[in-house]
């Protein structure tokens, strides 16, 4: 986008709206700019949630949990697959490759690394609650109270690759670095005790705005086979509302091209234009839809990082399983289940919810 365009939408003004009232599309957008803004104050290059708390700063960091001061960006790789293969008795994913490294036509070798950050609300609740400890587990689970985060709780899952291996995936235009910078945000980080420069692909969000939380998912436009399946579907943001899936798989669906009020929404809150790259793929509110089970999947999360197919991923329903006895051992033999569709009790076996959070695994 041209800086005359640029400058142009900011003379455009999009009203705000109460989240009751907001269409989730709406509402995920709203979360995204929140996410993706500058950093206040600012911290080298990053954005809002790159300062936000870890697992590891929460669950990790011994009698008490600690709000970041900066330092090293850190990622891992994804925790969610190494609980399944726990569950199912089996050894955990090696290294950093993806669980199902034919998806996309990921280069052999390459890493995806992730980080799952929680915005202020979400850590003080935390740890105001004593949620970070098996002990704490243990504790909230004698007592008849709800475990239940503010409506203004954000938790953000995003996955990144190396720039050099981003060179290597099948992407005609991004010959270069710095083709590849200025079509991803990217960032410094370590993984495996090796530090690079890396490229983010997707992110997965959960807000506390709506009861059941709002889902949604967020990926690069240059993802292959980004709307495989279950299509790309955003009806504020794109101009395109709703692209169907494509017979052939990891093709690229183009640039989801922005409508002039998120271009506004975006120019209020400065953000950097790199960010017109990433595209809503949709959003989840509730488990089913007139009787049928609603999915919502991102090809870089779930299908290639955690090895699930999109057809048999549910956020809402997977994260509705969030919970642990009474000894604060999670309930994670639901996982490999992949469960989808209307929520049943008795798969909690038991268990307390922990409001639809799955950092619990991580607690010690």
């Amino acid at each position: 986008m041209t800086k005359s365009v640029w400058l142009a939408v900011l003379a455009l003004v999009v009203p705000p709206m109460s989240a009751a009232a907001t269409p989730p599309d709406r509402l995920a957008w709203d979360v995204f700019v929140t996410m993706v803004a500058p950093a206040r104050p600012p911290k080298d290059k990053a954005v809002a949630f790159e300062t936000w708390a870890s697992d590891d700063d929460i669950y990790n960091a011994g009698d008490r949990p600690r709000w970041p001061a900066g330092g090293s960006k850190l990622l891992r790789p994804s925790l969610a697959a190494a609980a399944e293969a726990q569950a199912l008795q089996a050894a955990p994913p090696a290294g950093c490759a993806p669980r199902d490294g034919k998806a996309g036509d990921f280069p052999p070798g390459a890493c995806i690394g992730e980080e799952v950050q929680h915005n202020r609300p979400v850590f003080d609740a935390i740890v105001a609650q004593g949620l970070f400890s098996k002990a704490g587990l243990v504790a909230a689970f004698q007592t008849s109270k709800p475990i239940a985060f503010p409506p203004d709780a954000i938790v953000v899952k995003a996955d990144w690759a190396l720039v050099s291996d981003v060179l290597r995936w099948k992407r005609e235009p991004y010959k270069t670095v710095e083709a590849v910078r200025r079509a991803f945000y990217t960032n410094v980080a370590t993984m495996n005790g090796k530090r690079g420069e890396y490229a983010l692909l997707g992110l997965s969000v959960q807000s506390k705005a709506l009861p059941r939380w709002l889902w949604m998912t967020f990926e690069h436009r240059s993802n292959p086979g980004r709307c495989d399946i279950i299509g790309c579907h955003d009806s504020f943001g794109a101009t395109l509302a709703d692209v169907p899936g494509r017979a052939a798989a990891n093709t690229d669906y183009g640039p989801c091209a922005k409508t002039p009020a998120l271009l506004a929404l975006f120019a209020q809150r400065r953000l950097d234009p790199v960010w017109i790259n990433y595209c809503l793929k949709g959003t989840q509110v509730d488990f089913t839809i007139s009787g049928r089970p609603t999915i919502l999947a991102n090809s870089v999360i779930e299908r290639m990082n955690k090895g699930v197919a999109v057809p048999d991923t549910s956020c809402i329903t997977c994260h509705a399983y969030a919970a642990f006895d009474a000894t604060g051992v999670p309930n994670g033999s639901v996982l490999p289940w992949h469960p989808i569709g209307a929520f049943d009790p008795k798969l909690l076996h038991g268990g307390k919810q922990y409001d639809y959070m799955w950092g619990l695994l991580a607690a010690h």
